[in-house]
């Protein structure tokens, strides 16, 4: 069997939750699966440092530029623009998206594959891939839940066609399944729920490579809407202000004005850093940090879990989404409504060397049921199923 991917995710993210998924499940799948990624151009790390398309020019992503200068940003019709402007000549540059999307669509009309699996919401390929099957991946329904928040109508249509016409579809959690089945109408038995793991390695060196505070708390992954961070930031000011000595380390992009601003209204902005590192860097944050704080509204899955339990550190996550369903009882939960209980909990894991042992050693067992082996050969069952339909 072969398994075709087409270039959507690794055009649009150097570093992303999604990219990493599709990575993994790639390199664990079965020895009697062939893979082909439909891609030129990317300057995605996770693909970077795998074999896994040959030739890949990482250099050419001229796409990524004004991607960037828009970051943040949330208007109707952004996709649209980025495309509309990347379909000029730019110094020399053509839009690297079109051109692995151009790609992907030879490879379509080629089809030497069994089945193809799309790595976002694009629908271009239904006009090319004919009566082979294909399974789609929907990774959280936050546009549908938070349009105020995340509004993206493209998106919107898009995954909803897709969901309808693909022959099998992987949710990522069971809350995702059930938000799929409740949002978009989709029979429970089209629906397999996988789960992500940890990708990080133990670093084998005690050094440190990166500068950190002695004792800190850590914030990772983005920090929009209803990642809940400004809601967390007012949670913490009074425990940052009884601990002098304490930090909290956020890792990627620098502040923005607005959160800048948040936070010296409140006197505790010399307190915060952002860090932006490679895996190695994160899996010392990890290994080091007083506790893991996870306060979103809603995720699809919830990696950096599963990835503070593999690194020995406590996590507190709010008691919405999925996170009881992926953490069980080796996570503490709060109200990610409630400024109080967060300090209260976190005194809870500083002072209590037994209870952080415990968080820990449950931690720790409760990560030895996700792993991408597992999770790669759930996918290989659900290809080998839309061959038989």
């Amino acid at each position: 069997m072969k398994v075709l991917y087409d270039h959507q995710i690794y055009t649009s993210q150097k570093y992303g939750g999604i990219s990493r998924y599709f990575t993994q499940i790639i390199k664990y799948l079965p020895g009697d699966i062939q893979t082909e990624i439909s891609i030129k151009f990317s300057d995605n790390e996770y693909l970077k440092n795998t074999n896994l398309v040959p030739f890949l020019d990482c250099n050419f992503t001229p796409y990524r530029a004004l991607d960037q200068m828009i970051f943040g940003l949330k208007f109707k019709g952004k996709k649209k623009i980025l495309n509309l402007f990347y379909n000029k000549s730019i110094n020399q540059y053509i839009d690297s998206w079109e051109l692995n999307k151009q790609y992907s669509i030879e490879k379509l009309k080629q089809q030497d594959f069994d089945v193809f699996h799309p790595t976002y919401y694009d629908t271009y390929f239904l006009d090319y891939i004919g009566r082979k099957p294909f399974v789609l991946t929907i990774h959280d329904m936050i546009h549908e839940l938070y349009p105020e928040i995340v509004f993206d109508i493209d998106t919107i249509d898009a995954k909803a066609k897709l969901a309808r016409k693909a022959n099998h579809i992987i949710a990522v959690s069971e809350r995702t399944k059930q938000d799929i089945i409740d949002i978009l109408k989709i029979p429970e038995k089209k629906i397999s729920v996988i789960y992500h793991a940890n990708s990080l390695i133990d670093p084998v060196s005690k050094i440190s490579l990166i500068n950190m505070p002695n004792k800190f708390i850590l914030f990772v992954g983005e920090r929009e809407g209803y990642k809940n961070f400004l809601f967390m930031v007012e949670g913490l000011i009074q425990i940052l202000n009884d601990i002098p000595d304490l930090y909290v380390v956020c890792t990627g992009r620098s502040f923005s004005l607005k959160e800048e601003k948040f936070m010296k209204n409140l006197h505790i902005y010399e307190r915060f850093i952002t860090l932006s590192l490679d895996d190695l860097g994160l899996s010392q944050l990890y290994k080091n940090a007083i506790c893991l704080i996870f306060p979103s509204y809603y995720e699809g899955f919830g990696i950096p879990i599963v990835e503070a339990f593999n690194f020995g550190c406590p996590v507190l996550a709010s008691k919405t989404s999925c996170f009881k369903e992926i953490a069980h009882d080796a996570a503490l939960f709060f109200d990610p409504k409630n400024i109080n209980e967060i300090s209260i909990l976190i005194r809870n894991v500083l002072d209590n060397e037994d209870k952080r042992k415990e968080l820990i050693q449950k931690g720790i067992e409760r990560n030895n049921e996700f792993s991408w082996d597992l999770s790669a050969q759930k996918t290989s069952y659900v290809y080998k199923s839309v061959l038989s339909l």
